[in-house]
C-alpha cells in the first residue's frame, strides 16, 4: 500500500507527533530506572548550587523486583485438544508443542549470538520498562542455507509506530540507529557517516528497510498475509477519547511506576533539603559577643578540649540555632512515602524484612497485595506468547517450507525431533498461562487439600484428588501430577525396583551381582537366556542368601547409591539398614 519512500517516512512522522506525550512519559521512566540525579532547583527553577542532592533507589529496587518475579512467574504452553480428540490428533498436538518449544529455544539462542537477553527476559523488561509490548515475527529460509530460521525480535515501543485497523494492524514501523559495519552486514549498504537511521517497515503486503533515506531493501512482497508485528498495550484500559474526541494514548499502557511516578520528585527533594540542615547541623557556627564585636575564636573549639577566655558580664559566646525540619515537611514525607507504598510491593515483607511466622490469612492478604502488581505484566507476557506461538506455527505452515530439526525441553525433559509442515494444523488452540509465585502457607494448603480428599468412614471424600490439586495446592498441571504420581508408583513395584537396581550395577561393572539381582524378582516360569517359560505361577523365587544381600547393598553404597540400597531391601522385606557409606577415592562420602 506505501510504497515510496516519501509516503513512508511522512505516514511516520505524523504517528510520532500524535505520540508526543506517550513517548516522553516513556523517557521520565526511564529516568526513574537509570537512577538519574536530582538536581535541586530554586522557586524560579533555577539549579541552586552547592546544596545536597538526594537521589532514591526505591524506583530502581521496585523495577528490579518485579522483573524478577515475572522471571520467575511460571510458564505453561498447551496446545487445547477437546475432550472426544483422538489418539492421532493428541499425538499431532504433542508434536506441535516440541516444535512451539523447539523453536522457542532457536529463537532464544539467536538473540544471545546477538548479545541480546533471551526473549522472554527482553519482552519482559520492555513490558515492566514502558508499558507496551512490542515484537516482530518471522520464519523463513535463509538464501544459500539449509536450516529454517525463527527470527524473532522485541521491539522497544519508544521508538515504534503503527496504526491499528479493523482486524489488526494496518502497518508498524520501528526505528533505529545502527553502524556503519552493521548496515554493510545487513544490507551490503556503504553509508558516509559513522552510523545512519534504519527503519523497517511492514504492512499487509509488503516490507521494505529504508536507511538513510534509501531504500536497503525495496518494498517486497512478504507473503504472509498479515502485519507480523505484535503491538499491545499493559493493563486493562481500552482506547479512550475525551469529550473533544482527542485519544489519550499517553495514558495507556502501565509501566511499573504507572501510578508513583510523580512521587520520586518530591521525596528527592524534601529529603534533600533534610540533607541540608544536617550538613548545617554539622557546622556548628558560633556568635562571640565582645566590647568591640571584633574577637573570635582562632581555631574549633568542638575538635578537641578548648579553653576560650572571654570577660565576664561583658563577652560570651553562644551557637547559631540551626534550622529544623518543620513539623510540615515530616508530615509530607511521611505521605509521599505511604502511597509509594500503595503503589509498589508492600515493604518489608515483599523484600525478605521480615522474620516472623505468618498465618495463612496473612499471607493470602500478601498474595493479593503482590498479585495486583504482577498481574498486569503476567497477563500481557501470556497474550504476546499466545500471539508468537500461532504465528510461528503459522508462517511455517503457510510458507510450507522443508522439515526442521529442533531440539529443546518441554517439562525440563530435553528432546529432539524432526517437524515437517503437513504435521502443523493450523486450527490448533495455543493457551499460554503465566502466573506468578505467590507467597503461601504450603503446609496449610497441603493439609487442607488432604482433609478435603480423606474418607471418613463409609462417607465420600468431599473432593477429588484432581479438584484439591487445582483448588488448594495450585497446581500449573494438576493432569501432569497425576501422571507423575502413577508414575512413582510403578517404579516402587518390586520388578521393577530390581530391574532398575540390576540396569545400575551393569553400568557399574558389576554384571554378576546384577544377574543375581535380574533373577531375584524374576517370575518363575519367566524365559531365561531365551529359553521358553514354563507353565507356572509367577510366585517370587527364593530370596538370595544373607551374604550375597549385603554385598548387593555394600555395592550400590559405594557407588553413592544409598536411596537405591534402602529401596532394595525394602523390596525383600529385608528389616536391615545399608552399611555405612566407603569414603570415595576423592575424599567424599558415597551416600
Amino acid at each position: 500500500m506505501y510504497d515510496s519512500i516519501a509516503d513512508i517516512t511522512a505516514l511516520i512522522n505524523e504517528k510520532e507527533s500524535q505520540q508526543t506525550l506517550l513517548r516522553t512519559r516513556m523517557e521520565d521512566d526511564f529516568d526513574l530506572f537509570s537512577m538519574k540525579d536530582y538536581v535541586p532547583k530554586g522557586p524560579s527553577g533555577k539549579v541552586r548550587k552547592g546544596y545536597e542532592s538526594y537521589t532514591s533507589s526505591a524506583p530502581r529496587n521496585f523495577f528490579d523486583k518485579v522483573l524478577d518475579g515475572l522471571g520467575k512467574a511460571n510458564m505453561q504452553i498447551q496446545i487445547m485438544m477437546p475432550d472426544d480428540a483422538d489418539e492421532e490428533e493428541r499425538r499431532r498436538a504433542s508434536q506441535g508443542e516440541l516444535f512451539i518449544f523447539g523453536a522457542l529455544l532457536a529463537v532464544d539462542r539467536n538473540l544471545v549470538k546477538r548479545a541480546e537477553p533471551p526473549l522472554r527476559e527482553g519482552l519482559g523488561f520492555l513490558t515492566c520498562l514502558r508499558g507496551w509490548c512490542a515484537l516482530r515475527a518471522l520464519v523463513y529460509l535463509p538464501k544459500g542455507q539449509t536450516d529454517v530460521h525463527f527470527d524473532v525480535q522485541p521491539w522497544d515501543a519508544l521508538h515504534c509506530t503503527w496504526e491499528m485497523g479493523r482486524d489488526g494492524l494496518l502497518w508498524a514501523a520501528r526505528k533505529r540507529r545502527a553502524t556503519k559495519a552493521q548496515i554493510m552486514g545487513e544490507y551490503a549498504i556503504k553509508i558516509n557517516g559513522k552510523e545512519a537511521e534504519v527503519i523497517d517497515f511492514w504492512d499487509e503486503d509488503l516490507n521494505c528497510v529504508i536507511v538513510d533515506n534509501i531504500f536497503a531493501k525495496k518494498p517486497t512482497p512478504h507473503k504472509i498475509g498479515h502485519v507480523p508485528v505484535y503491538i499491545q498495550a499493559v493493563g486493562s484500559m481500552p482506547t479512550v477519547q475525551q469529550k473533544n474526541y482527542l485519544t489519550t494514548i499517553e495514558h495507556r499502557g502501565d509501566s511499573v511506576w504507572s501510578s508513583s511516578r510523580g512521587l520520586y520528585e518530591p521525596q528527592n527533594k524534601y529529603i534533600s533539603w533534610v540533607m541540608d540542615l544536617a550538613k548545617k547541623a554539622v557546622a556548628g557556627s558560633l556568635v562571640y559577643y565582645s566590647d568591640d564585636g571584633q574577637k573570635s575564636i582562632e581555631s574549633d573549639p568542638f575538635e578537641s578540649w578548648t579553653m576560650v577566655k572571654a570577660k565576664y558580664g561583658t563577652e560570651k559566646i553562644e551557637q547559631v540555632p540551626v534550622p529544623g525540619a518543620s513539623p510540615e515537611m515530616l508530615a509530607a514525607l511521611s505521605i509521599i512515602d505511604k502511597d509509594i507504598q500503595q503503589s509498589s510491593l508492600p515493604y518489608p515483607l515483599a523484600y525478605g524484612g521480615t522474620k516472623e511466622a505468618m498465618s495463612g490469612r496473612a499471607l493470602s492478604v500478601l498474595a493479593d497485595a503482590t498479585r495486583s502488581i504482577y498481574n498486569p505484566r503476567t497477563e500481557a507476557l501470556a497474550r504476546a506468547y499466545t500471539w508468537l506461538c500461532e504465528e510461528l506455527l503459522s508462517q511455517y505452515k503457510v510458507k510450507g517450507m522443508k522439515p526442521v530439526k529442533l531440539q529443546g525441553y518441554k517439562d525440563d525433559t530435553y528432546f529432539s525431533t524432526k517437524v515437517k509442515p503437513s504435521d502443523i494444523d493450523p486450527s490448533w488452540f495455543v493457551s499460554v498461562k503465566v502466573e506468578p509465585r505467590m507467597p503461601r502457607d504450603e503446609i496449610e494448603q497441603i493439609q487442607t487439600a488432604l482433609m478435603a480428599t480423606g474418607r471418613r468412614g463409609d462417607t465420600q471424600p468431599l473432593m477429588s484428588v484432581q479438584s484439591a490439586r487445582e483448588t488448594y495446592l495450585d497446581l500449573r498441571d494438576p493432569d501432569a501430577e497425576g501422571d507423575k504420581v502413577m508414575e512413582e508408583m510403578g517404579e516402587s513395584m518390586p520388578p521393577i525396583m530390581a530391574a532398575n537396581i540390576a540396569a545400575s550395577l551393569k553400568r557399574r561393572g558389576k554384571d554378576e551381582l546384577a544377574e543375581q539381582v535380574a533373577m531375584l524378582l524374576r517370575p518363575q516360569g519367566a524365559p531365561v537366556n531365551g529359553a521358553p517359560p514354563s507353565p507356572v505361577n509367577s510366585a517370587v523365587s527364593p530370596p538370595l542368601p544373607p551374604q550375597l544381600v549385603e554385598l548387593i547393598v555394600k555395592a550400590l553404597a559405594q557407588t553413592g547409591q544409598g536411596e537405591l540400597a534402602a529401596a532394595f531391601l525394602e523390596a525383600l522385606k529385608v528389616s536391615a539398614m545399608p552399611p555405612q557409606p566407603v569414603a570415595a577415592p576423592n575424599g567424599q562420602g558415597g551416600m
